[in-house]
């Protein structure tokens, strides 16, 4: 019969399509295992990124650049002597660098918890981040934001000049001669 010899009773010969589908799905398996193997890699390098994120957040706030010991040691008022204009502008001055560098301590080490938590929660998707989590990670983002001064972006500019050389419609002149495509 017909059947037997592997072809279908229209004439198509179905063990080509049998072979093709077993391949395919072989093919899949190896690529679904592949995946996963890449996965685990990427797992256990973010779990060791991680491991370096908190060790950094742990030497900065252990250390003399933590942004609460920098307010300690300060100078008072009057240190460098009184009623000399230049003493008065050096205190200013120096009055002016602690409290930058207390807010880039205090940056950093809001930046760095962000990316750890960033790091721990990856894969979970927002969703099933416990709400403690998402109110901190809410809380760092508008402090970040609170801080953020563009004048001081090194990319804004260059972001800006690219998106200015990228007009939508002047890529591909259209129909009638023109960039939009019109006979204006």
């Amino acid at each position: 019969m017909a059947v037997e010899s592997g072809l279908s009773l229209f004439g198509v010969d179905n063990s080509a399509n049998v072979a093709a589908a077993i391949k395919a799905q072989a093919a899949s398996q190896a690529a679904a295992a592949a995946t996963a193997a890449a996965l685990k890699v990427e797992y256990d390098s973010l779990t060791e990124y991680k491991k370096m994120v908190t060790d950094l957040l742990d030497d900065l706030t252990g250390s003399n650049a933590d942004h609460k010991k920098l307010a300690h040691g300060t100078l008072p008022a009057g240190k460098l002597g009184h009623g000399f204009p230049e003493a008065e502008a050096l205190f200013k001055s120096y009055d002016t660098v602690i409290t930058e560098l207390q807010k880039l301590s205090k940056g950093l080490a809001d930046q760095i918890e962000a990316l750890g938590i960033a790091i721990s929660t990856a894969g979970k998707g927002f969703g099933d981040v416990d709400d403690d989590t998402k109110r901190r990670m809410v809380a760092i983002a508008e402090t970040a934001k609170e801080h953020y001064v563009p004048e001081r972006d090194p990319y804004l500019e260059e972001q800006r000049r690219l998106a200015a050389s990228q007009h939508p419609g002047t890529a591909t002149p259209g129909a009638g001669g023109n960039a939009t495509g019109g006979n204006h």
